[in-house]
């Protein structure tokens, strides 16, 4: 952050996920700087994107949706103790992530986005939604329910040593950092607020084994909110990408050409 508040930036050189682009910008929320990929394409007149990663995942992983987005400003964020961003000992609860992402909305200038999120950064981004409903342009849920829980303890020691295309958690970012996203959770059941939603929804979700949106959630979609939008990754599970990007971008890209 400079000293006149906007967001400063420096060149990303990790090349350790495929041929993406972006450059790195730092944005400064209540003294933990984040790091977020910009692929820097103001000019388009489209609402931006802001990409909020999985529960683990880093921006990085993503330099491949800015490139493919190419006819829109698009930016992935990394929240607080994953990726290049810093990694606090405490303030991983649902609304410090919520302002992570409004920290980094503010810095870049970014009028009206669109939320594009997956796994757990769903919640967030659902959470980022409902708290401003009138500044923002749409919002895609990865797989997800509209929720956000504090798994018990023992599923947590579990979550810890998952692996998410190969890498368990504990390597993907601190275990402090872990710990305390699970540890200061709270429960919050969203469903009943959907209707507070003032921009267009599309849940996106796999059609394989382990997706979190069954078609029984599915249906708790439809039924809470009807407006919402439903497409389906059939060859994917919960990871919506990893086996097929094209499929992934089919189901979205009709969502946002449609926002402008």
């Amino acid at each position: 952050m400079s000293p006149d508040g906007r967001a400063s930036t420096d060149t990303d050189t990790d090349t350790d996920t495929d041929t993406g682009t972006g450059t790195g910008v730092l944005v400064d929320h209540g003294g933990v700087r984040l790091h977020v990929l910009d692929n820097g394409r103001s000019d388009r007149p489209a609402p931006p994107v802001v990409v909020v990663p999985g529960m683990a995942e880093a921006a990085r992983e993503y330099r491949w949706l800015l490139e493919r987005l190419g006819d829109r400003r698009v930016l992935a964020v990394d929240l607080r103790g994953r990726g290049d961003s810093d990694a606090p000992a405490t303030g991983y609860a649902w609304e410090d992530h919520i302002g992570d992402l409004r920290a980094a909305v503010t810095a870049l200038g970014l009028r009206r986005p669109v939320l594009v999120a997956f796994s757990r950064g769903s919640s967030y981004a659902l959470g980022y939604a409902l708290r401003y409903p009138d500044q923002v342009a749409g919002l895609v849920v990865g797989d997800y329910w509209a929720r956000h829980v504090r798994p018990p303890d023992a599923v947590v020691e579990r979550q810890l040593s998952t692996r998410i295309r190969g890498v368990p958690m504990s390597e993907r970012m601190p275990r402090h950092a872990a710990r305390a996203v699970f540890a200061e959770a709270r429960d919050h059941v969203l469903w009943d607020r959907l209707p507070e939603l003032r921009c267009p929804v599309l849940v996106i979700r796999g059609g394989r084994r382990g997706a979190v949106v069954t078609d029984e959630v599915a249906t708790q979609w439809r039924d809470a909110l009807p407006t919402v939008r439903l497409a389906t990754v059939e060859n994917a599970g919960h990871d919506l990408w990893s086996r097929d990007r094209d499929a992934y971008l089919a189901a979205l890209l009709p969502f946002l050409a449609a926002l402008g």
